[in-house]
């Protein structure tokens, strides 16, 4: 096994996982780059910054804090939510490599959960890829794809699964890095390609006007992803969020999940001792 070298830049739980997963494997990670911009305190559990200090690797929060960092095999970005600039990206020997949770060239940009959602699609997938000058159009790794049924899906349910293959998928770039000299490229489909920003994300969040029901459950489906703001129907000024109704049935599960037991616990310090049948 060949012990390779990395800068790793990253956010959110996955980042996490997938440097502790290069430190297993004997990886030199010089250094770790995050966005301590974004707010992710909704998130539990410890951060990338926090694990990297733990395990002794210096932390920065601007790439062009970079610039006296030598070359390394290679500069990881997982979930990075900034263009990876050109001088770092001349730091990796052997690649840039970007992991981005939709399968390209067809799922780039910001929308990817989301437009799978309302275009139905039977599979989905995360990829792995070359980073060069543009968001997401650098030459493919590997994607990795799995089936989803889309009409049960919400963004949270397609994010966990994706996070989930993402994993094994920064699992394979580790194998085929360690064991191979010669790295597969292969250039995306030009024809294929989309991309979009986030003004483009943000305004497809309105449901269109004379929606039918389906549709507008869909939409709800599709930007389910809380805390942000949620798919919507306008009415004049006023944007009324639309919940999904499998998401309400399973706030109603959870919110009743404890009823049984809690009356049960007073019938008990009243006195009564029959109370004890658990729940079927």
């Amino acid at each position: 096994m060949k012990n390779n070298s990395a800068i790793f830049l990253g956010s959110k739980p996955g980042s996490v996982i997938a440097l502790s997963i290069l430190l297993e494997r004997s990886w030199d990670v010089k250094c770790v780059v995050t966005t301590p911009k974004y707010d992710y305190s909704w998130i539990n559990g410890i951060d990338l910054e926090q694990y990297a200090i733990s395990q002794g690797i210096e932390v920065f929060h601007d790439q062009k804090e970079l610039k006296n960092e030598s070359t390394v095999d290679f500069v990881i970005s997982y979930m990075y939510r900034n263009l990876v600039i050109e001088p770092v990206r001349k730091l990796a020997r052997r690649g840039a490599i970007n992991f981005h949770a939709g399968p390209l060239p067809k799922f780039g940009g910001w929308a990817f959960y989301n437009v799978a959602i309302l275009e139905n699609v039977k599979k989905y997938g995360c990829t792995c890829h070359y980073m060069d000058s543009g968001f997401d159009t650098g030459p493919l790794f590997k994607v990795r794809e799995f089936k989803i049924n889309p009409s049960l899906e919400t963004a949270v349910s397609l994010e966990r699964k994706t996070q989930e293959e993402m994993i094994k998928l920064f699992h394979d770039f580790c194998i085929i890095s360690e064991t191979k000299d010669k790295l597969p490229v292969n250039n995306q489909e030009k024809s294929e390609f989309r991309y979009m920003d986030k003004e483009e994300f943000e305004k497809m969040k309105q449901i269109p006007d004379y929606a039918d029901e389906e549709t507008i459950d869909r939409y709800a489906r599709a930007f389910w992803y809380p805390p942000y703001e949620c798919a919507f129907i306008r009415k004049g000024e006023i944007k009324i969020e639309v919940v999904p109704k499998c998401v309400k049935n399973n706030l109603a599960s959870l919110i009743h999940l404890n009823d049984l037991d809690s009356l049960k616990q007073i019938s008990k310090e009243l006195g009564y001792r029959k109370c004890n049948f658990d729940r079927k």
